[in-house]
């Protein structure tokens, strides 16, 4: 189909062919209440109910309705459903598996995911498929061909108990983190110090002790800042030699400072401890030295030691003539906190022009993220994670880590408010998972995490962002990405501000969605916004996301706003294969057989993800329809009259060319139930369905 512009059609509506259109008294006729809202026939002549109060009431979507959790009523032990014996004398689950056999519900089909992938369900008599792998005379089968290989699941970063363990009971170490954080509170202290004379001087101008410190601001080096120099210094180690200096300076509850200064390009170090003073060859009037110091380079080396309570802290200043890189002593910078690695040494990934998928709460799971992976997505990354959670060892926050082995780039999100909790949960992750980079969320417009400080609050507080990522850096060996909105409110920007800083904090990525955050969802993305500040970035990589549903989209924003790549999300959503469509740049006009196996694929992801019992397929269906509240809003190609379907166009109520396709366009969740149910089988009678997002950018 050849692709016109249309400019008759109606604003805001997708151009859907006449012969579609579903008139507006046949909605009428057949109308049913959308998303659940039922109303009952004697709720009219009910009093209204009064309002609640401001505290009493839950804010957001879906939060009056009780959460409802579908399992057994008899919990049997894990053991007794394996067929095994259960020797924990204090178990507290039920051994009686003929009582659970009896009141458990039908099975829903006769082929078990698990066992025909693995030869083995790792929920034995609780899998809801028990007739697949159940022998006559009731026991539990097993598959010898493809047990040998000895995969019983596909998935990474699967949390242990021992770190859990750790974690909950605050035993698990940060070596890295926590020196950074000393060194940190260390700067803002000085900071303080700093504002404090400043403001002193102010008040009593006439005193020249009390004179303004900007030069010491602007020449004072923090040890962040020094370890940083050091490092570019050791470039020129090899045709410049070192000092030697042998002697060990202590002191106990002195302070030191460090200063370097340049003059007639030359290095000179001064080192002051209490009363001791070491000074440079260049800088000494005659005064006795035990050693002599020449050198335009100085390696130094800082160490913190804490013990007994004491702060003691011991500078060493080591030189060595280094002629070659075989001088260098690797064995002594092994398990070292305080030597981390620098941004040129840590592991390079090829973002340019690579297909990346957006991280999506609650809809970006890892089922589904392992269908776009099969329809071509090169990168993706998990669903987003508080950082504090995974701090305190919540299991159902550490499942939002996991990984499919089909995802060969693939990177976590962690969303978080202060420095402390976000630089401990890097080290934690990058030595706990396996994870190609860590995405800090500064995007996040919910409530809940805005007013804690965290997603695109942090957008407001830069001094503390470069301290997050700073330390990020420090103790992590993988990239640090990030993903922002254009700012908090449509008519104050603060992108543009950020992404130079970013660049100089060391960042890898930044992904730059085009709307703020009072906007939401609502409007288009603004991608001239993008392309201005794309122009900025010449040392970092920088993507841009926002309504792309079609190639013609995609490669727009590649040729005309100087990105580097673009950020796939809602789009993804609606039509998965939109990453096929980009690789090849065509349209797929995808049948309604062809989506409802894409949906039975994901049903068979969901369980081997979440389980065969009870519990894991109820959880699937759920999701199932978390998604259908997405792909409803797709229009196939060959009801269109006018390509590309466009995000921000509404869907208007049309039949499509079979029932199946019909059923799959209806906005009402008690069909996406429906479609679950031809899936998964009869839902619970209690079941309800409210979808948790209601994103769209329609106009109108």
């Amino acid at each position: 189909m050849e692709v016109v512009n249309n400019s008759s059609k109606r604003r805001g509506i997708a151009p859907v062919k006449a012969e579609f259109i579903v008139h507006s008294q046949d909605i009428q006729e057949n109308s049913e209440p959308v998303f659940g809202d039922e109303v009952d026939d004697d709720s009219k002549n009910k009093e209204p109910s009064k309002k609640k109060s401001r505290v009493t009431r839950k804010r957001g979507r879906n939060k009056e309705q009780a959460k409802k959790t579908f399992a057994e009523p008899i919990r049997l032990c894990h053991k007794i459903s394996l067929g095994e014996q259960c020797a924990n004398e204090f178990c507290k689950f039920s051994h009686d598996l003929a009582a659970f056999l009896d009141i458990k519900d039908e099975d829903l089909g006769d082929i078990c995911a698990n066992f025909e992938k693995f030869g083995k369900c790792r929920f034995g008599y609780r899998c809801r498929y028990l007739k697949a792998h159940l022998s006559p005379d009731g026991k539990l089968i097993v598959n010898e061909e493809l047990i040998s290989s000895g995969i019983f699941v596909e998935e990474k970063n699967i949390q242990s108990i021992h770190v859990q363990k750790q974690l909950r009971t605050h035993s698990y170490k940060f070596p890295k983190s926590d020196a950074y954080l000393v060194e940190m509170q260390q700067e803002i202290e000085e900071q303080r110090e700093l504002e404090k004379a400043n403001r002193l001087a102010k008040l009593n101008p006439d005193n020249k002790l009390s004179k303004p410190l900007e030069e010491k601001q602007e020449d004072s080096v923090t040890i962040v800042e020094l370890s940083e120099q050091l490092d570019k210094s050791e470039v020129k180690a090899k045709e410049e030699p070192d000092v030697n200096f042998n002697s060990d300076f202590e002191s106990t509850n002195v302070r030191k400072r460090i200063k370097l200064e340049d003059s007639d390009s030359k290095s000179q170090v001064k080192v002051k401890i209490g009363e001791m003073e070491l000074k440079s060859k260049d800088d000494t009037t005659g005064e006795n030295s035990n050693s002599d110091i020449e050198s335009t380079d100085v390696r130094k080396k800082i160490k913190l030691e804490d013990s007994d309570s004491k702060c003691k802290e011991k500078v060493k200043i080591e030189g060595t003539e280094l002629k070659s890189k075989d001088d260098v002593n690797v064995e002594e910078f092994i398990d070292t906190p305080d030597v981390p690695l620098r941004t040129c040494e840590k592991k390079k990934i090829t973002f340019k022009n690579k297909l990346y998928l957006a991280p999506l709460t609650t809809v970006g799971n890892l089922p589904f993220r392992r269908i776009c992976k099969e329809f071509g997505a090169d990168i993706t990354c998990g669903e987003m994670a508080m950082a504090t959670n995974l701090l305190q060892g919540q299991q159902s926050e550490w499942a939002l880590l996991k990984r499919h082995i089909s995802e060969d780039c693939f990177g976590v999100q962690i969303c978080g408010a202060k420095a402390e909790h976000l630089v401990k949960c890097a080290e934690l992750l990058n030595n706990e998972i396996e994870a190609d980079f860590v995405d800090v969320n500064l995007g996040c417009p919910i409530d809940l995490v805005f007013n804690k400080g965290g997603g695109s609050k942090l957008l407001m507080h830069d001094g503390r962002l470069g301290k997050i990522i700073k330390g990020m850096n420090k103790v992590m060996d993988i990239p640090v990405t990030v993903k922002l909105r254009t700012g908090i409110l449509d008519n104050l920007p603060l992108a543009h501000k950020l992404i130079p800083k970013f660049q100089n904090w060391g960042v890898e990525l930044a992904t730059l969605h085009g709307r703020s955050r009072q906007q939401r969802y609502t409007k288009l993305a603004d991608w001239d916004y993008i392309s201005k500040i794309s122009l900025k970035t010449s040392e970092m990589n920088f993507f841009g996301n926002g309504d792309v549903l079609g190639y013609e989209d995609y490669y727009h924003h590649i040729e005309n706003d100087h990105v580097d790549g673009v950020m796939i999300g809602r789009g993804a959503l609606i039509k998965p294969w939109i990453f096929d469509e980009i690789k090849s740049k065509r349209h797929y006009d995808i049948s309604s057989k062809e989506r409802f196996d894409i949906l039975k694929k994901f049903c068979d992801y969901g369980i081997e993800h979440w389980g065969s019992d009870t519990i894991g397929i109820n959880n699937t269906r759920r999701f199932l329809c978390e998604w259908m509240s997405f792909l409803y809003r797709y229009i196939p190609v060959g009801l269109l009259e006018v390509l590309p379907q466009r995000i921000n166009e509404r869907p208007p109520a049309f039949h499509g060319r079979d029932e199946l396709e019909t059923l799959m366009a209806s906005p009402n969740s008690k069909d996406w139930v429906k479609i679950s149910e031809m899936l998964l089988g009869p839902a619970p009678d209690s079941f309800v369905f409210l979808p948790k997002h209601a994103s769209n950018s329609y106009e109108g």
